[in-house]
């Protein structure tokens, strides 16, 4: 009988030596998976803040921009402020010679309504 190099209790390769703990596989791949989350988690925060820096400023673009509509829509209020009414005074009574014009209703009424139209 030949003596084998065998530790008592184990079998198999690993009693050999020829790959390191049982499972040491498994436990590769879990490290593995772990730093490729990891990676991913890193991209994901990068482009995150890149992406929050471009909404950032677009924001600031827009803010500027509604201020100056504001300052414009300012302006312009103040330039379209009530003018004084040019032409006749609504708050006035004028006198108009009626002698000899189309009248309807009795000649002496206390009120008369001239109504002046052109028709072309």
């Amino acid at each position: 009988m030949s003596k084998q190099n065998q530790t008592p209790g184990k079998r198999g390769p690993a009693a050999d030596g020829e790959s390191g703990t049982p499972g040491g596989g498994l436990l590769a791949a879990t490290l593995a998976g772990v730093a490729i989350l990891i990676a991913i988690t890193g991209m994901n925060l990068y482009e995150t803040r890149r992406q929050k820096t471009a909404l950032d400023e677009r924001f600031t673009l827009l803010e500027n921009q509604v201020a100056g509509l504001g300052t414009r829509m300012d302006a312009a209020a103040k330039a379209a402020q009530p003018r004084p009414q040019q032409g006749p005074d609504p708050n006035r009574v004028y006198a108009l010679k009626t002698q000899g014009a189309p009248v309807l209703g009795p000649q002496a009424a206390p009120i008369t309504i001239a109504e002046i139209s052109d028709f072309q």
